[in-house]
């Protein structure tokens, strides 16, 4: 479940963080850190970070392994090699 979230948090920061390293390695020698912060446009790049969580969750959503009504079986250890699990 922290994975998740955690995941989900990364893809919602990725347009900020790429936005903000352009705009680093970008600026002027005369223009602060603060400067380049506060002239961010943040609630772009938030509506850019929910679309690029929404888009992710109902791709990923929609890709499935199988019918929801196949038996998974797990995987297991067999003369000391790993058998994947799959849906039967």
């Amino acid at each position: 479940m922290t994975r998740l979230v955690i995941e989900t948090m990364m893809l919602f920061l990725l347009p900020s963080a790429l936005y903000l390293s352009f705009a680093f390695l970008t600026r002027r020698a005369d223009t602060s850190s603060a400067t380049v912060v506060s002239r961010a446009p943040m609630l772009t790049l938030s509506a850019l970070g929910a679309i690029l969580v929404f888009s992710v969750l109902t791709v990923f959503g929609t890709i499935g392994n199988g019918s929801s009504n196949q038996p998974y079986e797990p995987a297991v250890l067999k003369d000391g090699k790993v058998i994947p699990g799959r849906a039967k």
